[in-house]
């Protein structure tokens, strides 16, 4: 059997969390885009952080589920 490192919603959740993102836990991967994006623009000091954060996660090397990919692509070109 193969374990592969996935990096889900959840996980992308935990890590805006990590950097102060005002996240709720019942949010959806939809929810935590929408979120970011408005706490972005009244934070806008707040984009490197984020840009850290996603930019971690794509060097993890782990499977980025590709829906969340989407969301990091979206914050890495703001």
């Amino acid at each position: 059997m193969m374990i592969v490192d996935l990096i889900d919603e959840v996980d992308f959740k935990e890590k805006m969390l990590g950097i102060g993102a005002p996240l709720k836990d019942c949010q959806t991967l939809a929810d935590i885009s929408e979120a970011l994006l408005t706490w972005l623009d009244e934070n806008p000091e707040s984009l490197a952080n984020v840009k850290t954060a996603c930019e971690e996660l794509e060097a993890t090397g782990a499977t980025i589920l590709p829906d969340v990919h989407d969301v990091i692509k979206q914050l890495l070109q703001k």
